[in-house]
C-alpha cells in the first residue's frame, strides 16, 4: 500500500475521529514525505490525544514545508494549530502571538514580515502586553471582520473584498485569541505564561523525533526540464472559478491579460525553466471577461474568473485542449486600479476578488460528471467533492430538489437579493437563507441550529 493511500485512511480516521488510528496512519505516511496538510492533520490528532509537544512540532515543520512551498493556505493552518498547542501547553503569550501571525497571513500581509509583528505587543522584558480588551475591540472595528474588507499583500491594496472563507478563519483566530486572553487576564503579571517565545518563522527545534534532520544540507540543483509546465491550483464556487498560475517574477507592467468568453490568454509569463513566453488555456464553460479580474504577486498570477451562469464547472479546462477555441477579436484586460470597485449590483462578494450574476434567461449549466474533482479549501475537514454532493440533489429534481430549488431561486433573483443571500448563508454557517438586504446588510447573520442539534465551535 503507498504512503499516499495510508495517508488518506489516516485523513478519514482524522475527520471520524478516531485520534489514535489517524496518529498511527499519519505518522507512517511522514515517513516518506513531510507533507504539510499531513503534519497538520497529526498535530490536530496529536492535541486530542494530550500530545501536546509534538502536536507544537507538526504544526511548526507544516509551516516550513508550507513556507518552502509558498502554499499560503497551509502557512495560516499551520500558525493556527501552533496556537492552539500553546495554548493547551499552558503558553498563552505565545498562542495569542500565533494567532496574530494567523490573522496578518489571513490579510494578506508577508509571511515573514521585516519586523515581527510581536515587538508591538512586547515589553523590554518579554512579556506580552496584550489584553482581551484590545481583541475585542480588534474584532469589532477591523473592517476585515465586516465580511468583505479588501486584503492588503504585499503588493498593495486590492479593489475587492476578501473571500467569505478567509473571513471565516479570521474570525475563528479572533475567537481564540478572547479564550487565550481572558484565561491571561487572570495571571499574575510575571506569570511564565506571559512570556513570548514563538517567533513568526519557526524554529526547526525537537524535530528528530519526526524524522527530520535540522541540519540536513540543502539538496543539490536540479535543472528543470524545458516541457515542465506551470503550476495551476483553482478552486470555485457557483459564482467564480479563481485560478493561480504559479510564474515567479512576472512583470506587472508588461503583463497583458485578456479574458475570452472561453478562454484566457497571457502574454507573457515565466516558465519554470525561466523561459518567457505566452500561455493560453480554453475554459469548461464561458465567462464574463468583463467581471473578471487579476492581481500579479511575487509567485503567481491569480485570476477571478467571473462564470456567466452560475454553476459548479465539472473541470477547468475544455474537455478538448487540442484544438483552440474560436472566439471574437479579444479586448485586453484592464488591471484592477483605486478607483474601480466592485458592487453587488454588478458582481456579489464570493470567494475571492469578484463573483457575477445572470438573468432568468441564462441556460442551465452544464451537470458536472460523478467523477469530478475536489475543489482545494482551507476549511479544516478537508476539501469535499461538492459536484458529487449536487448529484445526488440533481437526482431528486424531478420531485422538487433542494438544490435546483435553491439554483432556480439564486438565478431568478435581484443582484441584491442574491448578494443578501449569499450573506446570510455563509455567515449562518448553512442555517439561515435571507433575500432582504436591508434587514441584514448592518449585522452579522446568527447560526440557528435546527431543534435537537447544538452547535460546537471548532478549536
Amino acid at each position: 500500500m503507498s504512503h499516499i493511500t495510508i495517508a488518506q485512511e489516516g485523513l478519514k480516521a482524522l475527520e471520524a475521529k478516531r485520534w489514535t488510528e489517524a496518529v498511527d496512519k499519519l505518522s507512517t505516511a511522514l515517513r516518506t514525505s513531510t507533507n504539510p496538510a499531513w503534519l497538520i492533520a497529526r498535530s490536530k490528532a496529536l492535541i486530542q490525544v494530550g500530545l501536546f509537544d509534538p502536536a507544537l512540532d507538526d504544526a511548526c515543520l507544516a509551516w516550513q514545508k508550507a513556507h518552502e512551498r509558498n502554499q499560503r493556505l497551509l502557512m495560516m493552518e499551520s500558525h493556527y494549530r501552533r496556537a492552539v498547542a500553546y495554548y493547551r501547553m499552558g503558553k498563552l503569550a505565545d498562542a495569542d502571538c500565533c494567532c496574530v501571525y494567523t490573522m496578518r497571513l489571513i490579510k494578506g500581509l508577508p509571511a515573514v514580515e521585516q519586523e515581527d509583528p510581536k515587538v508591538k505587543w512586547t515589553d523590554k522584558d518579554g512579556f506580552w502586553m496584550a489584553t482581551l480588551e484590545v481583541a475585542m475591540e480588534e474584532a469589532k472595528s477591523d473592517a476585515f471582520n465586516k465580511g468583505g474588507a479588501p486584503g492588503t499583500g504585499p503588493t498593495g491594496s486590492r479593489e475587492l473584498p476578501a473571500p467569505p472563507a478567509q473571513v471565516s478563519e479570521w474570525r475563528l483566530a479572533s475567537t481564540l485569541r478572547m479564550q487565550i486572553l481572558g484565561a491571561m487576564a487572570t495571571l499574575p503579571k510575571d506569570d511564565r505564561a506571559r512570556k513570548v517565545t514563538a517567533s513568526q518563522f519557526p524554529e526547526r527545534t525537537l524535530l528528530a523525533r519526526l524524522g527530520v534532520e535540522p541540519n540536513k544540507p540543502p539538496a543539490p540543483h536540479v535543472p528543470v526540464r524545458e516541457d515542465t509546465p506551470l503550476r495551476l491550483q483553482e478552486f470555485q464556487n457557483n459564482i467564480a472559478t479563481y485560478l493561480s498560475i504559479f510564474s515567479k517574477g512576472v512583470d506587472e507592467k508588461k503583463l497583458k491579460v485578456q479574458f475570452l468568453p472561453l478562454a484566457v490568454h497571457l502574454d507573457a509569463i515565466t516558465y519554470p525553466n525561466g523561459e518567457e513566453k505566452e500561455f493560453h488555456l480554453e475554459l469548461w464553460d464561458e465567462i464574463n471577461p468583463a467581471a473578471s479580474r487579476y492581481v500579479v504577486t511575487p509567485n503567481k498570477v491569480e485570476l477571478t474568473l467571473a462564470k456567466k451562469t452560475p454553476g459548479k464547472w465539472a473541470q477547468l479546462k475544455k474537455a478538448t485542449d487540442n484544438r483552440k477555441a474560436e472566439v471574437p477579436q479579444p479586448t485586453e484586460a484592464k488591471k484592477p486600479s483605486g478607483d474601480q470597485t466592485a458592487t453587488a449590483s454588478s458582481f456579489p462578494p464570493a470567494n475571492k476578488d469578484s463573483s457575477s450574476s445572470s438573468g432568468p434567461n441564462s441556460p442551465e449549466p452544464p451537470k458536472p460528471a460523478s467523477s469530478g474533482p475536489t475543489y482545494p479549501s482551507s476549511a479544516r475537514s478537508g476539501p469535499k467533492n461538492w459536484d458529487l454532493i449536487a448529484d445526488d440533489d440533481a437526482d431528486d429534481e424531478e420531485e422538487g430538489g433542494v438544490n435546483a430549488f435553491f439554483q432556480k431561486l439564486y438565478k431568478n433573483a435581484t443582484p441584491e437579493q442574491q448578494r443578501a443571500m449569499m450573506k446570510s448563508f455563509i455567515e449562518s454557517n448553512g442555517t439561515s437563507l435571507s433575500t432582504d438586504w436591508e434587514d441584514i446588510k448592518g449585522r452579522t447573520v446568527e447560526t440557528v441550529p435546527p431543534e435537537g442539534v447544538e452547535e460546537k465551535k471548532w478549536e
